[in-house]
């Protein structure tokens, strides 16, 4: 079997290795995205192994059937970068990590959140500064608020449980289905009822044609004014334009971003001396009361190393048995 990965990590490396010990083969890693200008790079490789961050297009799809490829699995859950539909009617079999750790972002995600109510990222930088003026950083507790989380799916689950231990006034819940185990912890309600009651609401939903631009002019307005946004899930959930606009309005409080839809342009990358393409990201990097982190949720050893083995388990999975559980078949199969 001859394996090529993509987008990838120095920090992933060492678990590379491992399996390449578990497996006794080596595999052909490349740290650059794969999209259609260096498809070519394939050539001579049957499985593929990428990320969220790789641009499978049918008309990359296509290639990779004309050089041979026959398996691919991508590190990450959601596979909204793939054309699933297409790469099952032309026989290549694609699979995903469906969990590689959902404590690593739901930890993150109350970070998010408590690090906007205690204004705890101003609090560092005029640290760094040597500036120990407290005045306009007057805090918020979670008891005081009303706390929305919109997904139940296994992270949002474990941030309910999470913020459980908080003590907030309520925990209101919005998703298509329900669990009994949630409503221990936090109580469905209609995602209107959500929208007005709550003081910070936190997204962990997967991207598709439904959720793309949930967060938009029309839902703001019916959010609580002040209200915090923090989104952890995706970043094409958002419309830019609109969240910049309700945070100059102050409708919008403040917001915590661990995802962009123009991330690429920045993530895991300096960019301290280069202004980017994307006018909205940089009047976000400007205001004190945004968050923008790397598309960092994520990123534990754990994360890491579940990532990757379970990512490179599929592709021998499909080889040696000839199916794999974490097959993507549809494009309705998300977290």
């Amino acid at each position: 079997m001859s394996i090529v990965v993509y987008s990838v990590l120095d920090d992933e490396l060492e678990y590379f290795k491992l399996m390449e010990e578990k497996y006794n083969t080596k595999f052909k890693l490349h740290k650059y995205h794969l999209n259609i200008d260096n498809v070519d790079n394939a050539k001579g490789y049957d499985s593929i192994v990428f990320n969220a961050r790789d641009a499978i297009t049918y008309k990359v799809l296509d290639k990779l059937k004309e050089y041979g490829v026959k398996y691919m699995s991508t590190r990450s859950v959601g596979f909204d970068n793939i054309d699933i539909d297409y790469a099952n009617k032309i026989g290549i079999k694609i699979a995903n990590v469906p969990s590689y750790s959902p404590n690593s972002v739901s930890e993150f995600t109350v970070l998010s959140l408590l690090s906007l109510l205690k204004h705890y990222n101003n609090l560092i930088i005029n640290s760094h500064n040597r500036n120990y003026i407290r005045t306009g950083l007057v805090a918020k507790e979670i008891r005081n608020l009303n706390i929305g989380v919109i997904g139940t799916g296994r992270i949002g689950t474990l941030t309910i449980k999470h913020l459980k231990g908080f003590s907030p006034k309520n925990i209101y819940v919005y998703s298509r289905t329900q669990k009994e185990e949630i409503k221990n912890y936090a109580e469905y309600v209609s995602l209107d009822k959500l929208y007005k009651e709550s003081d910070a609401i936190i997204y962990h939903i997967p991207f598709t044609k439904e959720t793309k631009d949930i967060i938009c002019k029309e839902s703001i307005s019916k959010m609580k004014k002040g209200v915090y946004i923090i989104n952890v899930s995706r970043g094409g959930i958002v419309n830019n334009i609109d969240l910049l606009n309700g945070l100059k309005n102050g409708h919008i409080g403040g917001a915590a971003i661990d995802v962009y839809s123009n991330e690429i342009e920045y993530v895991n990358k300096d960019i301290k001396n280069i202004v980017l393409k994307d006018d909205i990201i940089e009047e976000l990097f400007k205001m004190d009361n945004v968050i923008i982190t790397p598309h960092f949720a994520f990123y534990t050893d754990e994360a890491l190393s579940n990532m990757v083995s379970i990512s490179i388990d599929n592709i021998f999975d499909f080889k040696n048995k000839g199916e794999c559980e974490n097959q993507i078949k549809t494009v309705n199969k998300n977290q």
